[in-house]
């Protein structure tokens, strides 16, 4: 085999083919990846319950990477040490209690896999798959929170995604880190502690698995994965991704829904060099 490297595919836009589809030839592509000894780690904004589901479907035995990066861990070896990036609770109490309340619709926390939502309503959507959740529940988080959060997402008002992501940078831009949603979902700002991303996630799973930088091969499509096609030695952007993104990737392989992450691994990484 040619040098071992350290494949990571982001899932939504990426390896799926739609919220809850892996792609057919991508999935074919990653397990011979996998058989021919190169490293596979999924790398994903999504909690553990809603990713663990393609992890086992493509029979991965790797530490796997949710909440981009402030949650690493590894589901078949409990001797790994859990890798956790949590936000204060005092912080998030402040937060809640600023004038942040004027700007959104609602907001939810969440820690592995227990979720805490500040309004219970409509607006919880079904990317939270609040069947699978250890708990869930419900009220103002001076009530209900009880763990340090890996991060948050919040729902603002119609016009006030700018506002709010303005208002965390210039009051706990020193704390978090946030960033917005793309398409359906540009009212959607997920918040996290500061340098938390998948980039800075990878290079922790690089030294364990004691792999380069130059060898770690990284596909992604939105603007969470800008930090890791930077950071990777080859960064792969789909053709459906952002332009923001495509701009710091090292090339560009086709859709996720023409099986880009496939095409890419068979053409660049499964077939001999001449």
């Amino acid at each position: 085999m040619e040098t071992k490297k350290l494949i990571v595919t982001d899932l939504d836009g990426t390896a799926l083919q739609n919220w809850e589809t892996l792609d057919p030839n991508t999935k074919e592509a990653l397990i011979a990846a996998k058989e021919a000894g190169h490293i596979v780690v999924i790398a994903t904004g999504r909690p553990a319950r809603a990713s663990l589901h393609f992890y086992k479907e493509l029979g991965l035995d790797t530490p796997i990477i949710n909440f981009n990066g402030a949650y690493i861990h590894h589901p078949e070896d409990e001797t790994f040490e859990d890798i956790v990036a949590q936000i204060p609770t005092e912080v998030v109490l402040t937060l809640f209690d600023s004038e942040l309340k004027d700007y959104i619709v609602n907001a939810f926390c969440e820690y592995k896999d227990h979720l805490y939502v500040l309004h219970q309503g409509d607006t919880i959507r079904d990317w939270f798959h609040i069947e699978t959740c250890t708990s869930v529940k419900y009220g103002p988080f001076k009530e209900t929170l009880d763990e340090h959060p890996n991060g948050f997402l919040l729902e603002a008002k119609e016009g006030y995604p700018e506002k709010v992501m303005n208002f965390l940078r210039e009051n706990y831009g020193d704390i978090v880190t946030c960033r917005k949603w793309d398409g359906d979902n540009v009212n959607i700002i997920e918040v996290f502690k500061s340098n938390t991303n998948k980039a800075t996630a990878i290079e922790k799973l690089a030294k364990y698995f004691n792999i380069e930088q130059k060898d770690i091969i990284a596909f992604g499509d939105g603007d969470n994965d800008i930090e890791m096609l930077t950071y990777a030695g080859v960064g792969v952007a789909m053709d459906n991704a952002i332009d923001k993104l495509k701009a710091v990737a090292n090339t560009t392989t086709k859709s996720n829904k023409e099986s880009g992450v496939a095409h890419y691994i068979h053409e660049y990484i499964l077939t001999p060099k001449k």
